[in-house]
């Protein structure tokens, strides 16, 4: 469990880096070819964190239930503080691989819900695969709004060993 939080916690760390790059008025400014500024895709990914941290207890976690906080949007430094707060929980906290329930939406047209068995080890997973999915985007903004992003943010880390194993071939 110790590789996969230490994973995690880089992933946060590559949006900490994203949120300083794009602090200031542009941080929440849709561009052209999107609805959502860096700091909607901020805030969507860190209320899932706060949804798996809250549900862990309980060991049900809903993602139903998002506190949908706005503040995150538009404040960038609220965004690190959290991002703070959850790496210090991820390395000071005992969190062990342990069975969980999972309720969420599985259907657009119309309300189903599922609650589904999963583990915190596959709940930590999905987290670095939507963090990395909504870093690609944001990524996307930033770049169309002026800022410089390092080329790394956003890169799945099955195409981050690709890309080194080609680099050397």
């Amino acid at each position: 469990m110790k590789q996969l939080l230490d994973a995690t916690i880089e992933t946060l760390e590559q949006l900490k880096s994203l949120v300083l790059i794009c602090q200031g008025e542009s941080y929440n400014i849709p561009c052209e070819h999107s609805l959502s500024g860096v700091g909607r895709h901020v805030r969507h990914i860190l209320d899932h964190f706060v949804t798996v941290r809250e549900g862990m207890e309980a060991r049900t976690i809903n993602y139903n239930k998002r506190s949908r906080n706005s503040r995150l949007e538009d404040e960038p430094a609220e965004a690190v503080a959290l991002i703070d707060d959850l790496i210090d929980w991820m390395n000071n906290s005992n969190i062990q691989n342990e069975k969980v329930w999972v309720e969420t939406e599985v259907s657009v047209s119309h309300t189903q819900n599922m609650v589904v068995t999963s583990s915190l080890s596959r709940e930590f997973c999905y987290l670095i695969n939507h963090t990395v999915h909504h870093l690609a985007y944001a990524k996307m903004v930033a770049g169309q709004l002026g800022f410089d992003v390092d080329r790394t943010v956003g890169l799945a880390p099955s195409t981050a060993t690709y890309l080194r194993q080609t680099a050397y071939s």
